[in-house]
């Protein structure tokens, strides 16, 4: 990357979380670190947006949003004792490092031909519009019918979904050769937590 390309990517990057701040004012959305996020009802959504410059050199704004029911978040920490997150702010399912991804509704990249502030600002703008599309008229089938939309946390979603459901035999398919899980609280791996849990409801 040319120096003049990295000097508008910083500016880029500064620019973003601006942008964010003001444009976000119009809607009923809520910020926190680098996510964009919404509750409905019981429902979960998150919006992502970054810049970022590929290997031939061109840059884009992408955006990727995300959607969960409320009780993913819940049933993950019920099984690694931590139930006590479930009485901290709705923005800790968005940011916080024992949370589960949501399934991927909506990714998007726009290429900035100018690395300029106005094309990001206008950008934003249609993500932001987008979004609030979104979480209008998406409903928990939305998260169903996407939930192997991205690869990771693929397995635990189905395998939580698939409990919520009453569905064990299914539960324990899905985690069939994936090992502890992606996540450990003191003694307890995820994916282990389940299967007891799975395996006890069968007898």
């Amino acid at each position: 990357m040319a120096r003049e390309e990295q000097r508008k990517l910083r500016e880029l990057n500064k620019a973003l979380p601006k942008i964010l701040r003001k444009k976000i004012k119009a809607y009923p959305f809520k910020k926190k670190d680098f996510m964009i996020w919404y509750s409905k009802k019981d429902l979960f959504f998150d919006l992502l947006i970054t810049v970022n410059v590929t290997a031939d050199g061109h840059c884009f704004c992408t955006s990727r949003e995300t959607v969960k029911p409320l009780w993913l978040d819940d049933l993950l920490w019920d099984f690694l004792k931590m139930e006590d997150n479930k009485k901290e702010p709705l923005s800790l399912r968005a940011v916080g490092a024992f949370t589960v991804t949501g399934s991927e509704i909506f990714a998007c990249s726009q290429e900035l031909k100018d690395w300029d502030v106005w094309e990001l600002e206008k950008c934003v703008g249609d993500y932001l519009d987008h979004f609030y599309h979104s979480v209008q008229t998406s409903a928990v089938d939305d998260f169903i019918r996407n939930i192997k939309s991205k690869r990771y946390h693929s397995e635990l979603r189905e395998a939580l979904t698939y409990v919520h459901d009453h569905k064990y035999p299914e539960a324990l398919n899905c985690l069939k050769d994936q090992g502890d899980g992606v996540f450990k609280n003191g003694e307890i791996f995820i994916n282990n937590a389940i299967r007891e849990f799975c395996e006890e409801k069968l007898g």
